[in-house]
């Protein structure tokens, strides 16, 4: 089967309900996301914390605690993450060293706001924290955005409306939801 078909009776995906990034630190990464984002984490335990942007979840998960499943009465949360050897390779590196070729998983996730204004005064914010830039677009549909690192090297972006074509820079921000 290469896709759903109009004669399916599978409703339709409408948004990524979650993503998640695998942190070193979950203690620190937290802080570093809540101080430098601005966003309150819930949920937070010694796997995990979550924060919510709204209708989506980030969810950080501490490298190397999310191998095993997890069973309850609801149910069963199949493990997930990198494998055994890839964790001891990336925790046997130092992700601040950035003068090395530093063994990094450098996933990517983008952060929405409304307008190109937005991402010139998030530039201007992620500057005067200290956070690493690593670089700006401006799109040939209008959009805007800025990439930065977190504290383990992940690719951060922040990014306007104009960027992608079902992300219009025509739309209000209250078409979107």
């Amino acid at each position: 089967m290469t896709g759903v078909d109009a004669e399916s009776e599978v409703p339709p995906l409408s948004h990524i309900l979650e993503t998640c990034i695998y942190v070193r630190d979950l203690q620190h990464s937290t802080k570093f996301y809540q101080k430098t984002l601005g966003i309150a984490p819930f949920g937070k335990s010694p796997r995990s914390s979550g924060f919510a942007l709204g209708t989506t979840t980030l969810l950080l998960f501490q490298l190397g605690a999310t191998a095993n499943d997890i069973e309850d009465q609801g149910g069963r949360i199949p493990g997930h993450g990198p494998s055994p050897s890839v964790i001891s390779t990336l925790l046997s590196t130092n992700p601040q060293d950035v003068e090395s070729e530093t063994v990094r998983a450098k996933q990517h996730f983008c952060f929405a706001v409304p307008n190109v204004n937005d991402v010139v005064k998030w530039d201007e914010h992620l500057q005067n924290q200290g956070v690493r830039i690593l670089g700006r677009t401006d799109w040939e549909r209008g959009g805007k955005n800025v990439y930065f690192e977190d504290p383990d090297g992940h690719v951060g972006e922040i990014g306007s409306r104009g960027i992608w074509a079902h992300y219009d820079i025509e739309k209000r921000e209250h078409d979107a939801s």
